[in-house]
């Protein structure tokens, strides 16, 4: 049953002592955000009613502004948005849990950044660069616009052979920017991942975790694949960011008081 006050979770980092980082909890009570700590480790918190929130705009926004704000002084173990603790005494029970993982997670992200790359073919420039040189596509084209009404089968055949030899074609000239973008820019960060890809128009969508020392490194070679490729490709380009994709303790909502690890 819901109902009552409890502690809204934002992140976890290394602090011996307890810290206030202002009235800039979630939702619209402005309330104080500071840290339950257990030994050197420490989660940042808010009280909160135990509600379900709202993932909208507004709250995801604040989520990320009171981790950003912490980000400032400290490395951080991210939660995922909307977790809630029924009371302080959860919230210590689950530190004295995650202590050991925690803290070598952060020790591994010491000093570290994570920072996003999305790359996409332009609308314009899709089609041109897929058809170019490949007289299969060219030709179902054409007998897909010479087809009549009365050939609806046949079309339909034709379209769904156009889809997959599109697939094809993509998938081959995909890869090659990704040998050239997402290796290239590997041997400037610390670790990297992909992610799944949601249009077809997308080349890649990567995350990589970056040394602060090499950040204008891994900035100067982002711009230099964008130069060369900016014809064709749009560059989307984000952070920095808390290590979301490279945390294996993670803090993520299963119900009001619950953590899936």
């Amino acid at each position: 049953m819901r109902g009552g006050e409890g502690k809204y979770i934002y992140c976890a980092i290394k602090s011996r002592e307890p810290r206030s980082f202002g009235p800039i909890g979630v939702g619209n009570r402005r309330d104080e955000v500071n840290t339950i700590n257990y030994q050197d480790l420490a989660m940042v918190v808010s009280d909160s009613p135990i509600i379900i929130y709202d993932p909208d705009r507004k709250n995801a926004i604040q989520h990320e502004r009171v981790i950003s704000r912490v980000m400032e002084e400290y490395t951080v173990i991210p939660a995922s948005f909307g977790l809630i603790f029924k009371t302080e005494e959860d919230v210590y029970e689950l530190l004295k849990e995650i202590y050991t993982e925690a803290k070598e997670a952060l020790a591994k992200l010491d000093n570290k950044i994570e920072l996003g790359l999305k790359v996409f073919w332009k609308k314009e420039c899709f089609a041109q660069e897929i058809e170019k040189g490949h007289s299969g596509i060219q030709q179902l084209k054409r007998e897909v616009a010479r087809q009549g009404r009365n050939a609806k089968r046949d079309v339909y055949s034709k379209k769904f052979q156009l889809g997959q030899l599109v697939e094809e074609v993509a998938a081959r000239k995909r890869s090659a920017y990704i040998k050239e973008i997402y290796n290239g820019l590997q041997r400037y960060a610390t670790a990297s991942t992909t992610n799944d890809l949601v249009l077809t128009r997308m080349v890649l969508n990567a995350a990589f975790l970056v040394d602060k020392s090499r950040v204008k490194e891994f900035d100067e070679q982002v711009s230099r694949l964008y130069t060369k490729h900016h014809q064709v490709l749009d560059f989307k380009y984000t952070g920095p960011w808390p290590a979301y994709n490279f945390v294996k303790v993670l803090l993520q909502l299963e119900g009001i008081g619950e953590v899936r690890r």
